[in-house]
C-alpha cells in the first residue's frame, strides 16, 4: 500500500450554482499551487451527564467547517475566476476577449490618436480615467507591448486617449495594426462559492472541499523572490472517497510563465500618482479580507451561508529609507496613492491601484552596523469617495493587460 507524497497532489476546482453543492455538470478546473492548508473540522462536545461511573457516556456533534488556504505563485489568466471570486465581481473586458481591434493610430507623447473614431466594444470611451492598458504596435517597438495609463484627469474620446505623464509614448505617425489590451476589476457583492478537490495521485484518494468562499486574497512581490497569490476560504463540509467528486473531465492550467519581482518588460511602483523616484521598494505585501463569517442553523452540521462584512485592504512595503516625506506623510494623516505591477516576460500581468492609501505605521532604525537602513511601512486602502466620477468611488483597481483572455 503505497503512502501519500505531496508531490503528486493535484487540485481541481468548479464554481458552485448551490452554496455547497457539487454541480454535477461541467468541467472541473486544474489548479497551479505550491502548497495548501484545506482543512474540514468537527467540533464536538462530550455529556456533562452525570453517572455513578464517573465517565462520559457519549460526544456528539455540534457545528463543522471547512476553511484554509491555497497558496500559489503568480501568472496570468490561472487564477482569475478565485480574484473575481474574492472581489465578488467580474472583470469589465475592452474589446474582444482583452484585446481591442486592431487599427492605425498616431503616437505623441500624451496621446495615443486612432485614424477612425472607435466603436462597440473598442470604444475608447469605455477606458476609465486612471487605468492601464497594454499596447500592441509591431512597427512601432517604442511603444511595442509597454504599458500606458489613461490619464487620470481628462477622459478617453472616442478617437484619443490622452495618456498619464507618468507613462509617455514613443512619438509616431500612422502605426498600423496598433490594439489596446486591458480589463478592469473593482470589488463588488456577487458573492460566490467554490469546490475544491484534492487527490492524492499516489494512493488514488478524493477529497472535496464544499462551499468555498474566498474570505481573504494575498498579494506578494519582493525583490530576489518569485511572486505569490495566497487565497484563503471559509466553507461548509468536506467528503472523502476513491473516485472524483467533480463532473465532466478537467480543464488544464494555463501555460503562462511565473511572475517575479523583477520580471516583464515594465515593472513599476507608483506613490502620490507618478512613479517613485530616487526611493527604492525591497518588497510590497496587499491583503484583501472578505471579513466573512459562518452561518449556521437548526438540522445543518456545517454553515448554511456565509455572510460577508467590511471590506479590509491593507499592506505594508520595505523601502531602502531616502528621506523623510513618507514620515511627513505619515505624521500629518496624509493620503497618497499607490500603484504597482505583476508581469511576466512576455507582458501578461495585472496592475494593483490603490487610489487612496493612508500610512498606518512608520518605523525606520538603524538595528546596526554594516546594514542598510530600512523603512517600513504598514498601510490601509480607503473608499476614493471624493472622486467625481461615481464609477471610481472605489477601494482597488486590479488592471490585467496581456494576451487575450480564455478561461
Amino acid at each position: 500500500m503505497p503512502l501519500a507524497s505531496s508531490s503528486l497532489v493535484q487540485v481541481t476546482y468548479i464554481e458552485e450554482a448551490t452554496f455547497g453543492v457539487t454541480p454535477n455538470v461541467g468541467n472541473s478546473k486544474e489548479l497551479r499551487i505550491t502548497g495548501e492548508s484545506l482543512d474540514y473540522t468537527i467540533s464536538k462536545e462530550s455529556s456533562a451527564e452525570i453517572n455513578s461511573s464517573r465517565t462520559v457516556s457519549s460526544m456528539v456533534p455540534t457545528t463543522a467547517s471547512a476553511s484554509g488556504g491555497l497558496n500559489t505563485e503568480i501568472s496570468y489568466l490561472e487564477y482569475d475566476p478565485l480574484i473575481e471570486a474574492t472581489l465578488q465581481s467580474t472583470f469589465t473586458v475592452f474589446g474582444t476577449a482583452g484585446v481591442g481591434a486592431t487599427m492605425t493610430a498616431d503616437f505623441a507623447p500624451t496621446t495615443i490618436t486612432a485614424s477612425v473614431a472607435t466603436t462597440g466594444v473598442n470604444l475608447f470611451t469605455l477606458l476609465k480615467r486612471g487605468q492601464w492598458f497594454r499596447v500592441n504596435a509591431p512597427t512601432s517597438p517604442g511603444n511595442n507591448g509597454k504599458l500606458f495609463r489613461v490619464s487620470s484627469t481628462v477622459a478617453p474620446t472616442s478617437t484619443v486617449i490622452t495618456l498619464d505623464p507618468g507613462t509617455p509614448a514613443t512619438a509616431g505617425s500612422a502605426i498600423p495594426n496598433v490594439s489596446v489590451a486591458t480589463s478592469r476589476l473593482t470589488h463588488g457583492v456577487a458573492q460566490k462559492s467554490f469546490s475544491i478537490e484534492r487527490r492524492a495521485g499516489d494512493t488514488g484518494n478524493f477529497l472535496v472541499y464544499r462551499g468555498m468562499t474566498p474570505r481573504q486574497m494575498s498579494v506578494e512581490v519582493s525583490s530576489g523572490s518569485l511572486s505569490s497569490f495566497t487565497f484563503d476560504f471559509m466553507g461548509k463540509d468536506a467528503s472523502s472517497g476513491n473516485v472524483t467528486f467533480m463532473p465532466g473531465t478537467p480543464v488544464a492550467s494555463k501555460a503562462f510563465d511565473i511572475h517575479s519581482g523583477v520580471s516583464g518588460a515594465y515593472c513599476a511602483f507608483w506613490l502620490d500618482g507618478a512613479p517613485l523616484t530616487n526611493t527604492f521598494v525591497q518588497s510590497v505585501s496587499l491583503s484583501y479580507d472578505n471579513a466573512l463569517r459562518s452561518q449556521e442553523a437548526l438540522c445543518s452540521l456545517g454553515a448554511v451561508a456565509i455572510g460577508s462584512g467590511t471590506i479590509a485592504i491593507t499592506g505594508s512595503m520595505e523601502v531602502y529609507f531616502a528621506d523623510g516625506a513618507l514620515f511627513d506623510k505619515f505624521k500629518a494623516n496624509v493620503n497618497t496613492s499607490m500603484v504597482f505591477t505583476s508581469v511576466d516576460g512576455l507582458g501578461n500581468g495585472y496592475v494593483f491601484t490603490l487610489p487612496v492609501a493612508n500610512i498606518s505605521s512608520y518605523q525606520v532604525q538603524a538595528g546596526g552596523k554594516d546594514q542598510d537602513m530600512m523603512l517600513s511601512l504598514e498601510f490601509t486602502g480607503l473608499r476614493d469617495a471624493a472622486n467625481a466620477d461615481v464609477t471610481l468611488r472605489r477601494a482597488i483597481f486590479i488592471d490585467r493587460v496581456g494576451s487575450a483572455v480564455v478561461y
